[in-house]
């Protein structure tokens, strides 16, 4: 019995660690934009990033700094786009979020491409770029 109990509470104190890795480098996060009408702007979804699909397709978990590609897939209802995917080659820098729109000359349909909107990540420059 007490073995057991020892494992349970060894195995708390581990997870913890485990879940730690991802913020514990400098990183970047790639996310879906915010719609403009103004700038003739729609949100897009994140397919996959360097082939694999991400958990939440709006937002990508933390990315190391370098070369990606990120598969993004835009449609409406409101008109019939081309092409519904596209791959985006992006190299990502430290410490950045980078938000990703579908911009179109018509809301209704026809061309779109990706725009790029890049920002500094607060937190993470705070904690490596001392």
């Amino acid at each position: 019995m007490n073995k057991l109990l020892f494992a349970a509470a060894l195995s708390t104190l581990l997870v913890p660690v485990t879940f730690a890795g991802m913020y514990d480098q400098p990183y970047a996060i790639v996310e879906s934009g915010d719609a403009s009408e103004l700038r003739k702007e729609a949100r897009i979804a994140i397919s996959r990033i360097d082939g694999k699909s991400p958990r939440n397709p709006r937002k990508s978990d933390p990315l190391a700094p370098g070369k990606h590609t990120i598969a993004v897939h835009f449609e409406s209802a409101r008109g019939v786009f081309r092409p519904t995917l596209l791959d985006v080659e992006m190299d990502l820098e430290a410490c950045t979020r980078y938000r990703i729109v579908a911009q179109y000359e018509v809301k209704t349909g026809g061309d779109w491409k990706p725009k790029v909107y890049a920002e500094p990540i607060g937190e993470c420059h705070k904690k490596f770029k001392k």
